[in-house]
């Protein structure tokens, strides 16, 4: 079938070149003999080239021929290799399983001794890479990681001084957390440098340096500077640890290692407190602070005058720089008149003191009722923001509620820390111009006592002549 293509392509090829040489031929004008030689010599170089062509196409066929026949060879070698690699693993699977067995039976119960030994490492791991006594004992927790792999694999088995590593560094655990260290560390500072300084270690609780608390850093293997300090009653404390060489000082101890302190530090101020009242916040303060000043003042007003009244009760002489003195000077004048006449005088006199005595003191009740009623005020003012943020974003974030709330919460204790006080005080002002007015009327009654006893003694006198 090969052939016969090849013969038609030959043909064919043959009568197109005898086509071109007619064509050819008959554009030159030339007779039959030139042409016949035309056709010959086409024929030749047709011969030519197609011999050419098949001494290549023989030359390519024994060239991939040899190619052929060396890659049968490398695959047929590369076979053999796999199947020799192959029965090669098959023993030594073989081989490995009995190695294991052998290596199981001769472990005997070491094997859940290194699977206990596995277990209180990484327990102690945990503990070791929280604890703040790591920045006193750096890198303990690299050997435990080293002993956890070694105990769980089965080519390599832990050295006996590995184990008494192990115990050392948990009796060191225990050791150092009941006592109280000095030694110099790292310590990142707020702003994020880190400085070599000196530090004070309280146990496994807490650390200490220039008056301030540290925490740990686990992953930064650091201690670092609390940003918000718990405030000078706490570090106050701290301070007075760190100076001392001996004897017994107090300390505050957070068990939680740093959390509380971290809370306790972030807790608002009394300053922030307030601020968060807002201006109703700030208003009820102002009335307070009104409220307290005018009571005091007037506390000391009325002793001054209590004080003057009782020098005047001990002395005949009429002194007018008292209330007392200024009602028996009335007397004086008037006690020539009937016991009727005088005592509206009396009265009169005790009516005209009475307000000099209680002067500002129903000021100190209306701040009192006022005060609670503006913290309600700020109260309703503040939930009117909680929920107006609600209807605006919802209640996915507490944050953007917390200000209202705490507007509503604080204005609520101001007007409650305003009135108690001003509630307080306000009955004592009270009491206090009672007392004296109650001392102005029992003066009062004994004058008009003793007038009507000595005009009732002046009648009975001719009536017994």
């Amino acid at each position: 079938m090969n052939m016969k293509k090849k013969i038609s392509v030959c043909l064919a090829s043959a009568i197109l070149s005898v086509s071109a040489i007619s064509m050819q031929s008959q554009a030159q004008g030339l007779d039959l003999d030139q042409l016949l030689n035309l056709v010959k010599k086409g024929q030749a170089q047709d011969n030519k080239e197609h011999n050419a062509r098949i001494k290549r196409f023989l030359a390519d066929k024994k060239q991939q021929e040899s190619l052929l026949l060396k890659e049968q060879a490398e695959r047929n070698r590369l076979e053999q290799l796999s199947a020799d690699k192959e029965a090669e693993f098959a023993a030594n699977e073989t081989q490995l399983a009995q190695q294991q067995e052998r290596l199981t039976e001769r472990l005997g119960s070491l094997k859940e001794l290194f699977g206990v030994l596995q277990q209180v490492a990484g327990d102690s791991k945990g503990i070791f890479e929280a604890s703040i006594i790591s920045s006193q004992v750096p890198g303990r927790e690299q050997f435990l990681a080293d002993l956890i792999i070694k105990a769980g694999s089965s080519s390599e088995l832990p050295s006996i001084a590995e184990l008494e590593k192990l115990w050392f560094e948990m009796q060191r655990e225990m050791t150092y957390s009941g006592k109280i260290a000095r030694y110099k560390t790292d310590v990142v500072l707020p702003t994020g440098d880190t400085v070599a300084k000196d530090v004070v270690r309280v146990g496994s609780f807490n650390a200490i340096s220039d008056g301030q608390y540290l925490v740990y850093d686990f992953e930064a293997k650091k201690l670092v500077e609390l940003a918000s300090q718990p405030g000078a009653r706490y570090n106050g404390s701290a301070a007075e640890l760190e100076t001392a060489t001996a004897g017994i000082t107090g300390f505050w101890i957070d068990p939680s290692r740093g959390q509380l302190l971290k809370i306790k530090g972030q807790s608002a101020t009394l300053s922030e407190r307030i601020d968060q009242g807002g201006v109703v916040g700030y208003i009820i303060l102002g009335l307070a602070l009104v409220g307290i000043l005018l009571a005091c003042y007037r506390m000391l007003v009325l002793s001054a005058e209590a004080a003057r009244i009782r020098k005047q009760m001990n002395t005949e002489e009429v002194q007018e720089d008292n209330v007392l003195g200024r009602v028996m000077s009335v007397y004086n004048k008037h006690k020539g008149t009937d016991v009727e006449t005088l005592e509206l005088h009396l009265a009169e006199a005790i009516s005209a003191e009475i307000p000099k005595l209680t002067r500002g003191i129903n000021w100190i009740k209306i701040i009192s009722v006022v005060a609670p009623l503006l913290g309600l005020l700020g109260t309703v003012t503040g939930m009117i923001d909680v929920f107006e943020t609600m209807s605006l974003f919802g209640t996915g974030d507490p944050k953007l509620m917390a200000g209202g709330i705490s507007q509503a919460l604080i204005t609520t204790v101001l007007g409650l820390v305003a009135a108690i006080p001003c509630v307080f005080l306000h009955t004592m002002a009270n009491n206090k111009s009672k007392e004296l007015i109650f001392v102005l009327d029992e003066r009062a009654t004994g004058i008009l006592a003793r007038k009507a006893e000595a005009l009732q003694g002046v009648k009975s006198m001719p009536e017994a002549a």
